[in-house]
């Protein structure tokens, strides 16, 4: 195995990481703004107010009421307290240390979440009507949205597990996922509270599952996975509640996103039909993966998306700048596996883009 090499301005590396990353949730969130409203009038319009509020369509009910149900602190806080049991029966400190890890998140997820709520003292979907509202701190009931706490709790609790259990890392980030659309469906949070919560846990969950001395590697992984989440969602909302650009602008992306994603087929190609993996971590291993990204992007024919996607790609860039760059031995099966999950994303994104587009009833 070589040794690790660096990148000759590691600073530099790790500036032009931060600043990308955080364009791209700037962007990402500057987009999805522009959904809550949409969203919300939605929501309310296949909702019946009976004594309590209630969602007609039963898959949305549902996922309300559970979504609501697994989010809620007390609940997360009695699952770390499980997962403490459960490592202290069979004697497993990898285990015991993901509980603690997650009481830890938990608590500063907790914390933040509940003093940007009142310092932004923006009102709950029940409240808004024109879309306007007013930042300031209050501590009234309903002023309140900003970020969602079930949202950023659930986040963080699941980027711990994920940092802890790899494996398991898809199931945990999909049930907290699945809380912050709950909160959408319930009426309770903006989808940009979401979001916010969303980023806000991730940040949470770096910190708490890294030693404290590496703090700022944490905070600067954190935001970089949340740039790739703001902007996964950006783009998957974006293609699934808008047709293809008309004009010059959608030919344009819509043919550079087909030659991006030709040419990072094109320059893995060695990987899958050779099984050269020894070099993955080289300049063309990595960029095809960026290409095939960026590609996906430039077909929702969304410049704000492509924009985020951009930023997210350099920033990608850049953080691998600062790792190893010399071939690296891997597991035969975590080679397949990771093999396997590009491959299906980028099968995944294609038919969303081929026979999803604009089907979701928000404009």
């Amino acid at each position: 195995m070589s040794v690790p090499s660096q990148s000759p301005n590691p600073t530099a590396a790790v500036f032009g990481q931060v600043v990308c990353s955080c364009l791209a949730v700037g962007i990402s969130l500057f987009g999805l703004a522009r959904f809550d409203l949409p969203i919300t009038k939605y929501v309310r319009s296949v909702t019946v107010h009976l004594p309590w509020d209630q969602l007609t369509v039963p898959w949305m009910a549902l996922t309300s009421n559970l979504g609501d149900w697994i989010g809620q602190g007390w609940h997360l806080a009695l699952f770390s307290l499980f997962l403490l049991a459960i490592a202290w029966v069979l004697e497993k400190p990898n285990i015991t240390a993901a509980a603690v890890q997650t009481l830890i998140a938990h608590g500063i997820a907790a914390l933040l979440a509940n003093v940007l709520k009142h310092l932004i003292g923006r009102p709950r979907p029940k409240f808004v009507h024109s879309g306007d509202w007013q930042a300031g701190v209050s501590w009234v009931s309903g002023l309140d949205s900003f970020p969602s706490g079930h949202s950023t709790a659930s986040f963080a609790i699941a980027t711990v597990l994920a940092k802890r259990f790899p494996a398991a890392s898809p199931l945990c980030l999909a049930i907290a996922l699945f809380v912050g659309i709950s909160r959408v469906l319930r009426g309770s949070h903006f989808l940009t509270d979401v979001i916010g919560g969303a980023i806000i846990g991730i940040l949470s969950g770096s910190v708490a599952a890294a030693p404290l001395r590496q703090w700022r590697t944490s905070l600067r992984d954190g935001i970089h996975y949340a740039a790739i989440a703001a902007t996964s969602v950006l783009g998957g909302l974006w293609t699934l509640s808008h047709r293809m650009e008309d004009g010059m602008i959608g030919v344009v992306l819509l043919s550079v996103g087909i030659i991006a994603i030709a040419a990072g087929i094109w320059s893995r190609k060695n990987y899958w039909l050779r099984g050269n993996w020894s070099d993955q971590a080289s300049s063309p291993g990595r960029g095809s993966i960026l290409l095939m990204a960026f590609g996906a992007a430039a077909m929702t024919t969304s410049l704000l998306v492509v924009a985020s996607a951009g930023c997210v790609c350099a920033a990608t860039w850049f953080r691998d700048d600062t790792c190893s760059h010399g071939p690296i031995e891997q597991a035969t099966q975590g080679v397949y596996l990771r093999e396997g999950i590009i491959l299906g994303s980028l099968s995944l994104a294609l038919a969303i883009l081929a026979g999803a587009r604009g089907i979701l009833p928000f404009w």
